[in-house]
C-alpha cells in the first residue's frame, strides 16, 4: 500500500476514507505519517480524530514521541487531548521522553507532561516529579503534586508535606495527593490545620478518613457544622472510610465530646441526598450509633433501588436492635419483595424471639424467596413450637422453599415426631416428599433410615434418587462408608453422576481410580463431575488421566479437567497451555485463569496470546491472571483502550494493583 496515498487520504471529504486512511498506516506503521496524523487530530469528526490516536499508538517511535511532545502547548485543545492519550497508551516506550520533558521551557509541556506520568503510574517517575517541584510556576507545580498523587508512592510524603504551609491553592493540592499516598505520616499535621479556620476543611477530613486511625474519630466528627451540607458530608465519608479498614479495631464505644443529635442530623440528611455513597455512611453511622430516632427514615430505605443503599440500611437496623423490629413487621405488607426479604432477615438477625411468632403468616405467601427466607428465620427463632407449622412446606412446589423447611426443621433437635413423619415421607406419593425426607436425614445423619434410603435408589425419579446418594454418603461418612464409590460403577447414569459429585465432597482417595475410569464415561456430566472431584481431592494419581480429558469432545469437562489440574498442582500449567489456543472460549478462558501467579516463560507466552483473543471474555480473564506475572505491565497498558469496557476497566484495576 502507498504511504503516501493515504497521507492524501487523510485530507478526502469522505469520513469514512479519512478514518480507513488512519487505521491502514496505522496497521502498516508508517512512521513518516506521524506528522500528518497529529495534524488530524483537529479533525471536525471525532472518529477520525479517535482512529489517528489508535494509529500513532501502533507506530509509536522516537520521533513520533518527540513530535507529540511538542504540541503539548498547541492552543487546540483536541491536539493537547490527544497527545496526551497517545503517551499516556504508549506507557514504557514514551516514559522516559516524557520524564525528559518535565525540564522544558515551556510552562504549558512540564505540565502535561506531569498529566502523562500521572496516568501511567509509574513509580520510576516519581524523583523526577519531586524535583520539578521546584518549578518556579504555581500552576505547574499544582500539577505535578496531582501527579504524585495519582502515582501513590510514599516517597514523596514528606516532599508534599511542605506544601501544606503554603498557598491555599498548593496546600489544598498537597492534602488531596497525600491522601492518596496512603502514609499515615502527615495525619498530625493534619489535623492541626483541621483545627485552623480554613476553607479546605472538607479536603483534610477526606485525607485524614484515608489515613487514619480510629482515635481521630472524634477529632472528625468535630467538625460537623450546622448546615453544612459538603463538609458534614465529608465528615460521614471519612469516618466510615476508618471503620472500613480498621475493622475488629474499631471501638463502637468511641467516646466523642459532640452533640450526638448533631451527628444523627447530619446522617438523616445524609440519606435523603441523591449520592448512594452517602447515604451508605449514614447508615453506617446510624447503626454505629445505635440511633432508634433513624428506624423510620432507615426502614424507609430498604426500598431503595440502589441494593448497596438498601443492604447497609438492613444492616444498620440490625445494629440498632429490637427497637427496629416492629417498623420492620410493617414492611411485611408492602408490595416490595426485596425490601420484604431485608426486613425479614433483620428480624431473624436481631433475634428477636417473641415478634418471630408473627412471621408464620409469611408461610403462605405467594413468593418462593419470602416462604423460604421465613422458614429460615422460624426456623432459627422459634425452637419450640413451629416445626407442625413448618410440615406443609416439605410438599412446596419449589425446590428452594422445601430445601429451607428441611434446615428449618434441623433446628429443633431429635423431635421424634419429626422423625417419624419424615420417615413415612421417604415412602411418600410424591417426588418433593421423598426428596425433602432425604435431605432431611442427610442433615440429621440418622441411621435408622438407610435402608429406605437404599430403596430410593431405584426410585423413578432422577432427583430422588441423587438425593439418596447424597444423604446415604452423609450418613457413612461417619463410617467412611463406601457406597459412592460403588455406585460409580452402576448402570444408572444418574447414581453414578451423584455418586461422583459425593466422593468429591468426601475428599475420598479411595475413588481416585474409580473417578478415573469415569473420565470415560458414555454420560458427559458423569465425565464432568468425575473431573471436577479429581481436583477436589487432589491426588497426583489423576494427573494422566486428565491429561486425557483435555481432548474430551465436551467444552465443559475440559474446562473442569484444567481446574483440577491446576488445582493438583500449578506445576501442571505447561499440560493447559496447549488449550489457549481451543475453538471454545470458555475453555480459553478457564486456561487464561489458571496462568495467575505462574512465573514461567511459556506462561508469558501464552498470557500474550490470550490478552490478544477475540473474545473480550478471555481478555478479561487474561488481565486479571496478569497481575502477579512479571513483564506483563507493558501489555497491560496497551488495553486500557480496549473496546470492551470490562476489559478496560480490568486493566485500570490491575495496574494499580502492580
Amino acid at each position: 500500500m502507498d504511504v503516501k496515498k493515504l497521507i492524501n487520504e487523510l485530507s478526502n471529504s469522505e469520513e469514512i476514507k479519512r478514518r480507513e486512511a488512519c487505521n491502514m498506516l496505522g496497521d502498516l506503521g508508517a512512521t513518516e505519517a506521524a506528522r500528518p496524523l497529529v495534524g488530524a487530530f483537529r479533525d471536525e469528526s471525532w472518529l477520525v480524530r479517535e482512529a489517528a490516536v489508535a494509529a500513532l499508538i501502533k507506530i509509536g517511535g522516537e520521533k513520533g514521541i518527540a513530535l507529540l511532545l511538542s504540541v503539548l502547548t498547541d492552543e487546540d485543545a483536541r491536539v493537547r487531548n490527544s497527545a496526551i492519550e497517545i503517551l499516556t497508551g504508549l506507557g514504557d516506550k514514551a516514559i522516559d521522553s516524557v520524564i525528559n520533558a518535565l525540564n522544558a521551557k515551556e510552562d504549558n509541556i512540564v505540565r502535561y507532561a506531569a498529566d502523562v506520568l500521572g496516568d501511567l503510574r509509574d513509580p520510576r517517575s516519581t524523583q523526577a516529579l519531586i524535583k520539578a517541584l521546584k518549578h518556579p510556576s504555581e500552576d505547574v507545580i499544582y500539577y505535578i503534586i496531582q501527579a504524585l498523587g495519582k502515582i501513590a508512592d510514599k516517597a514523596a510524603t514528606k516532599p508534599l508535606m511542605s506544601f501544606l504551609d503554603s498557598s491555599l491553592w498548593l496546600q489544598s493540592a498537597a492534602v488531596e495527593a497525600l491522601g492518596l499516598l496512603g502514609d499515615p505520616i502527615p495525619v498530625p499535621k493534619l489535623l492541626e490545620l483541621l483545627k485552623t479556620d480554613t476553607f479546605i476543611k472538607a479536603q483534610l477530613v477526606e485525607a485524614i478518613g484515608r489515613l487514619a486511625t480510629p482515635d481521630t474519630v472524634g477529632d472528625i466528627l468535630a467538625c460537623l457544622e450546622k448546615d453544612n451540607t459538603d463538609l458534614n458530608n465529608a465528615v460521614l465519608k471519612a469516618v466510615v472510610s476508618i471503620k472500613d479498614r480498621s475493622r475488629d479495631t474499631f471501638k463502637k464505644d468511641i467516646e466523642v465530646d459532640i452533640n450526638k443529635g448533631l451527628i444523627e442530623s447530619a446522617c438523616l440528611s445524609a440519606l435523603e441526598s441523591s449520592v448512594p455513597s452517602l447515604q451508605r455512611a449514614a447508615a453506617v453511622i446510624l447503626g454505629w450509633l445505635k440511633a432508634e430516632s433513624a428506624v423510620g427514615d432507615l426502614s424507609s430505605k430498604l426500598q431503595d433501588s440502589d441494593e448497596e443503599v438498601s443492604s447497609t440500611a438492613k444492616e444498620a437496623l440490625v445494629s440498632i436492635g429490637k427497637a427496629a423490629v416492629p417498623t420492620l413487621l410493617q414492611l411485611l405488607k408492602i408490595p416490595e419483595k426485596r425490601a420484604r426479604l431485608l426486613a425479614i432477615t433483620a428480624i431473624g438477625d436481631i433475634g428477636d424471639t417473641k415478634e418471630a411468632e408473627k412471621l408464620f403468616v409469611m408461610l403462605s405467601d405467594s413468593d418462593d424467596d419470602i416462604r423460604k427466607s421465613s422458614a429460615l428465620v422460624i426456623g432459627k427463632l422459634t425452637p419450640k413450637g413451629g416445626d407442625d407449622r413448618l410440615l406443609p412446606l416439605l410438599a412446596d412446589a419449589s425446590d428452594k422453599v422445601r430445601k429451607s423447611a428441611v434446615e428449618a426443621l434441623c433446628c429443633y433437635p431429635k423431635n421424634p415426631e419429626i422423625e417419624e413423619l419424615m420417615m413415612k415421607f421417604l415412602d411418600g406419593e410424591t417426588p418433593y416428599q421423598k426428596k425433602s425426607a432425604a435431605e432431611y436425614f442427610e442433615k440429621t445423619k440418622n441411621e435408622k433410615s438407610i435402608k429406605k434410603l437404599e430403596s430410593l435408589l431405584k426410585d423413578d425419579d432422577p432427583s430422588v434418587k441423587q438425593a439418596a446418594v447424597f444423604a446415604l454418603a452423609g450418613i457413612e461418612n461417619l463410617k467412611v462408608g463406601s457406597l459412592p464409590i460403588m455406585l460409580l460403577g452402576s448402570d444408572d447414569a444418574v447414581l453414578r453422576k451423584s455418586a461422583a459429585i459425593v466422593v468429591g465432597e468426601l475428599k475420598d482417595k479411595r475413588s481416585v481410580e474409580p473417578l478415573c475410569v469415569s473420565l470415560e464415561d458414555e454420560n458427559m456430566w458423569v465425565r464432568y463431575h468425575a473431573a471436577q472431584s479429581l481436583g477436589l481431592i487432589g491426588d497426583e494419581r489423576a494427573v494422566d488421566s486428565l491429561k486425557e480429558a483435555l481432548t474430551d469432545d465436551v467444552g465443559v469437562v475440559r474446562i473442569a479437567s484444567i481446574k483440577s489440574m491446576m488445582m493438583i498442582s500449578s506445576d501442571n500449567v505447561a499440560l493447559v497451555l496447549p488449550l489457549a489456543g481451543d475453538e471454545d472460549e470458555d475453555v480459553r478462558k478457564a486456561v487464561a485463569e489458571s496462568l495467575k501467579g505462574c512465573a514461567s516463560s511459556n506462561c508469558l507466552e501464552a498470557l500474550k496470546k490470550l490478552l490478544d483473543d477475540e473474545s473480550w471474555k478471555v481478555r478479561e480473564a487474561a488481565v486479571l491472571s496478569s497481575s502477579d506475572i512479571k513483564g506483563t505491565e507493558a501489555l497491560i497498558k496497551t488495553l486500557l483502550n480496549d473496546p470492551n469496557h470490562f476489559v478496560s476497566e480490568a486493566a485500570k484495576e490491575v495496574l494499580k494493583e502492580q
